[in-house]
Protein backbone atom coordinates (compact mmCIF):
# COMPACT_ATOMS: atom_id res chain seq x y z
CA UNK A 1 0.00 0.00 0.00
CA UNK A 2 1.39 3.23 -0.82
CA UNK A 3 1.56 6.33 1.86
CA UNK A 4 0.82 9.07 -0.13
CA UNK A 5 -1.76 10.39 -1.74
CA UNK A 6 -2.04 10.54 -5.68
CA UNK A 7 0.25 6.90 -5.55
CA UNK A 8 -1.50 3.54 -6.42
CA UNK A 9 -0.54 0.19 -6.53
CA UNK A 10 1.32 0.54 -9.83
CA UNK A 11 3.37 3.49 -9.16
CA UNK A 12 7.10 3.56 -9.47
CA UNK A 13 9.40 5.69 -8.24
CA UNK A 14 8.97 8.50 -11.70
CA UNK A 15 5.59 9.01 -9.93
CA UNK A 16 6.62 9.61 -6.97
CA UNK A 17 9.25 11.72 -7.76
CA UNK A 18 6.62 13.65 -10.16
CA UNK A 19 4.36 13.95 -7.75
CA UNK A 20 6.96 15.85 -5.52
CA UNK A 21 8.73 17.87 -8.22
CA UNK A 22 10.59 20.54 -5.83
CA UNK A 23 14.25 18.47 -5.95
CA UNK A 24 13.69 15.47 -7.89
CA UNK A 25 15.32 16.99 -10.79
CA UNK A 26 18.51 17.54 -8.86
CA UNK A 27 18.32 14.02 -7.75
CA UNK A 28 17.83 12.72 -10.85
CA UNK A 29 20.68 14.05 -12.50
CA UNK A 30 23.14 13.70 -9.57
CA UNK A 31 21.99 9.76 -9.55
CA UNK A 32 22.44 10.10 -13.36
CA UNK A 33 26.35 11.85 -12.33
CA UNK A 34 27.20 8.71 -10.09
CA UNK A 35 25.72 5.93 -11.96
CA UNK A 36 26.58 6.95 -15.61
CA UNK A 37 29.97 8.87 -15.70
CA UNK A 38 32.84 7.65 -16.50
CA UNK A 39 34.91 6.14 -13.98
CA UNK A 40 37.17 3.68 -12.54
CA UNK A 41 34.28 1.17 -11.86
CA UNK A 42 31.29 -0.17 -15.05
CA UNK A 43 27.82 0.95 -14.82
CA UNK A 44 26.97 -2.79 -14.61
CA UNK A 45 29.50 -2.75 -11.03
CA UNK A 46 27.62 0.59 -9.84
CA UNK A 47 24.52 -1.23 -10.28
CA UNK A 48 25.57 -4.35 -8.24
CA UNK A 49 26.47 -1.81 -6.00
CA UNK A 50 23.28 -0.28 -5.54
CA UNK A 51 21.55 -3.34 -5.52
CA UNK A 52 23.55 -4.80 -2.48
CA UNK A 53 23.09 -1.23 -0.39
CA UNK A 54 19.33 -1.20 -1.42
CA UNK A 55 19.39 -4.68 0.04
CA UNK A 56 21.15 -3.02 3.26
CA UNK A 57 18.54 -0.65 3.42
CA UNK A 58 15.57 -3.38 3.21
CA UNK A 59 14.20 -1.68 -0.09
CA UNK A 60 13.61 -4.97 -2.63
CA UNK A 61 12.01 -2.52 -5.71
CA UNK A 62 15.41 -1.15 -5.66
CA UNK A 63 17.26 -4.51 -5.62
CA UNK A 64 14.78 -5.74 -8.10
CA UNK A 65 15.47 -3.04 -10.21
CA UNK A 66 19.03 -2.23 -9.79
CA UNK A 67 19.92 -6.64 -10.18
CA UNK A 68 18.79 -6.31 -13.24
CA UNK A 69 20.18 -3.23 -14.02
CA UNK A 70 23.66 -4.49 -13.16
CA UNK A 71 23.07 -7.91 -15.43
CA UNK A 72 22.15 -5.71 -18.07
CA UNK A 73 25.21 -4.16 -18.35
CA UNK A 74 27.22 -6.62 -16.37
CA UNK A 75 26.00 -9.99 -16.98
CA UNK A 76 25.19 -12.29 -14.22
CA UNK A 77 24.98 -10.21 -10.87
CA UNK A 78 26.62 -13.49 -9.43
CA UNK A 79 29.57 -13.06 -11.18
CA UNK A 80 29.61 -9.09 -10.76
CA UNK A 81 29.70 -9.68 -7.24
CA UNK A 82 32.09 -12.11 -7.03
CA UNK A 83 34.44 -9.74 -9.12
CA UNK A 84 33.89 -6.61 -6.35
CA UNK A 85 33.48 -8.68 -3.06
CA UNK A 86 35.64 -6.68 -1.35
CA UNK A 87 33.98 -3.35 -2.69
CA UNK A 88 30.69 -4.91 -1.49
CA UNK A 89 32.15 -5.06 1.58
CA UNK A 90 33.51 -1.61 2.07
CA UNK A 91 29.97 -0.71 0.96
CA UNK A 92 28.54 -2.97 4.17
CA UNK A 93 31.01 -1.23 6.49
CA UNK A 94 30.02 2.39 5.85
CA UNK A 95 26.39 1.36 6.08
CA UNK A 96 27.30 -0.19 9.43
CA UNK A 97 28.60 3.38 10.01
CA UNK A 98 31.73 1.68 12.35
CA UNK A 99 34.81 4.10 11.75
CA UNK A 100 36.79 0.89 12.55
CA UNK A 101 35.43 -1.16 10.35
CA UNK A 102 35.22 1.26 7.50
CA UNK A 103 39.14 1.98 7.83
CA UNK A 104 39.76 -1.86 7.74
CA UNK A 105 37.36 -2.18 4.80
CA UNK A 106 38.87 0.41 3.07
CA UNK A 107 42.58 -1.06 3.41
CA UNK A 108 41.23 -3.79 2.06
CA UNK A 109 39.88 -2.51 -0.95
CA UNK A 110 43.18 -1.31 -1.81
CA UNK A 111 45.72 -4.44 -0.88
CA UNK A 112 42.92 -6.52 -3.05
CA UNK A 113 44.36 -3.91 -6.06
CA UNK A 114 41.60 -1.75 -6.25
CA UNK A 115 42.38 1.92 -5.86
CA UNK A 116 40.84 5.14 -3.84
CA UNK A 117 39.06 6.24 -7.38
CA UNK A 118 36.89 3.21 -7.20
CA UNK A 119 36.79 3.14 -3.16
CA UNK A 120 35.08 6.97 -3.28
CA UNK A 121 32.61 5.72 -6.15
CA UNK A 122 31.38 3.29 -3.66
CA UNK A 123 31.23 5.68 -1.51
CA UNK A 124 29.10 7.94 -3.90
CA UNK A 125 26.60 5.07 -4.83
CA UNK A 126 26.31 4.14 -0.89
CA UNK A 127 25.17 7.85 -0.34
CA UNK A 128 22.98 8.43 -3.14
CA UNK A 129 20.89 5.13 -2.67
CA UNK A 130 20.82 5.57 0.90
CA UNK A 131 18.26 8.88 -0.06
CA UNK A 132 16.75 6.71 -2.97
CA UNK A 133 16.15 3.81 -0.91
CA UNK A 134 14.58 6.37 1.64
CA UNK A 135 11.95 7.85 -0.76
CA UNK A 136 10.85 4.46 -2.28
CA UNK A 137 10.05 3.40 1.55
CA UNK A 138 9.21 6.76 2.67
CA UNK A 139 6.34 6.35 -0.53
CA UNK A 140 5.29 2.48 -0.12
CA UNK A 141 5.45 1.99 -3.30
CA UNK A 142 5.57 -2.08 -3.93
CA UNK A 143 8.03 -4.28 -5.81
CA UNK A 144 6.32 -5.69 -8.94
CA UNK A 145 5.87 -9.30 -8.69
CA UNK A 146 6.12 -10.22 -12.01
CA UNK A 147 9.39 -10.55 -14.08
CA UNK A 148 9.75 -6.83 -15.77
CA UNK A 149 7.99 -7.06 -19.10
CA UNK A 150 9.26 -5.69 -21.23
CA UNK A 151 12.91 -6.60 -20.39
CA UNK A 152 15.41 -3.15 -19.72
CA UNK A 153 17.50 -3.36 -22.76
CA UNK A 154 21.25 -1.39 -22.98
CA UNK A 155 19.55 1.14 -24.99
CA UNK A 156 17.01 1.60 -23.15
CA UNK A 157 19.05 2.21 -19.35
CA UNK A 158 21.55 4.17 -21.28
CA UNK A 159 19.90 7.26 -20.25
CA UNK A 160 17.20 6.06 -17.69
CA UNK A 161 18.13 8.87 -15.33
CA UNK A 162 18.27 11.50 -17.33
CA UNK A 163 15.21 10.86 -19.06
CA UNK A 164 13.32 10.25 -15.61
CA UNK A 165 15.08 13.81 -14.88
CA UNK A 166 13.15 15.26 -17.78
CA UNK A 167 9.59 13.71 -17.19
CA UNK A 168 9.60 14.67 -13.61
CA UNK A 169 10.42 18.41 -14.32
CA UNK A 170 8.01 18.80 -17.18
Amino acid sequence: MTHFSGLSSSSGLSDVLRLFPRNSDQILRLLDGIMCSDGVLSRGEREAIAAFVSEQNTTSYCVLYHTVFSEVFSGSIEATNARIQPLLEYARCLHSRNRDRIAEAFETVLGSGWTEEAAYEVVEVCGIFDLINTVVLASGIATPKAPLEPYPTLDGLQNLYTDMADTVSS
